[in-house]
């Protein structure tokens, strides 16, 4: 009898362990891998996507209000395309009546699986001519989305990589960076209606005095402009909760 259970004993152990393991290797599976099967086919879609309506693919010869069309013919909320040499960021850029709706779908207004698309926020002007024009994206891994935006917490980054290209439908603008911010998702940072020049300029002085260093303006320069247009680009990093990143640029005319 004893012999006997003992033998049981000895098979039942290892069916715990393939048990345990399947179980473990099915949380595995669903948790981790199925999600990032389902981002990364998310993203190559995406990606297709936008490698057939870039503004780059248009004839050499198209009108700047046609620059957008094919964009705009996927989405009509489209607001813009946004390009940085030396990173992966060339994306177009949406706008809907919320700044939740895409961070949960992509451009084509689908759902794809919290990879998002950039978008502008919804209390900005949808032609960028406002004082300030803020757009979001997530901070995916493998540099998907505005991942690569924390890589200007380096000054020597941006030393080398200083511009950026905008799209809108009055043509392509030149972006030239001057801070990058680490701040709260709450922050004054992310203050998008101005009514007063008295506003704008203590804006400014509040951004050069957050920003992790700036190059290029001192906020004299900017505040002596006539009409300047501010392109903040956020994004979440991971130095503590709620933190965010912010690459603060001046939208050339």
């Amino acid at each position: 009898m004893k012999r006997r259970m003992k033998h049981k004993y000895l098979l039942a152990v290892p069916l715990l362990l393939i048990a345990a393991g399947i179980y473990g290797g099915g949380r595995y599976y669903f948790r981790a891998v199925l999600p990032e099967k389902r981002l990364l086919s998310a993203y190559e879609t995406q990606t297709a996507l936008f490698e057939s309506i870039r503004p780059e693919s248009m004839p050499a010869n198209t009108e700047a209000h046609e620059l957008l069309a094919p964009a705009e013919k996927v989405n009509s909320e489209t607001v813009g395309w946004l390009r940085i040499e030396g990173t992966h960021i060339d994306y177009p850029v949406a706008q809907a009546g919320d700044n939740d709706f895409y961070l949960h779908n992509g451009f084509d207004r689908q759902y794809n699986y919290e990879l998002g698309c950039p978008f502008l926020d919804y209390r900005c002007e949808p032609d960028f001519s406002g004082f300030n024009s803020i757009v979001y994206a997530h901070n995916m891994d493998r540099q998907r989305m505005f991942a690569d935006l924390v890589l200007y917490q380096d000054a020597a980054f941006m030393e080398a990589n200083p511009c950026g290209l905008l799209t809108t439908d009055d043509g392509t603008h030149s972006v030239r960076f001057f801070a990058y911010l680490t701040v709260p998702s709450n922050a004054a940072a992310y203050h998008a209606v101005f009514v007063t020049d008295n506003e704008k300029a203590e804006y400014l002085d509040y951004l050069f005095a957050e920003a992790q260093y700036t190059a290029g303006y001192t906020a004299d320069d900017l505040k002596s402009r006539d009409h300047l247009r501010l392109l903040l680009l956020s994004t979440c990093t991971f130095e503590y909760d709620e933190a965010r990143g912010i690459l603060a640029g001046v939208i050339e005319e």
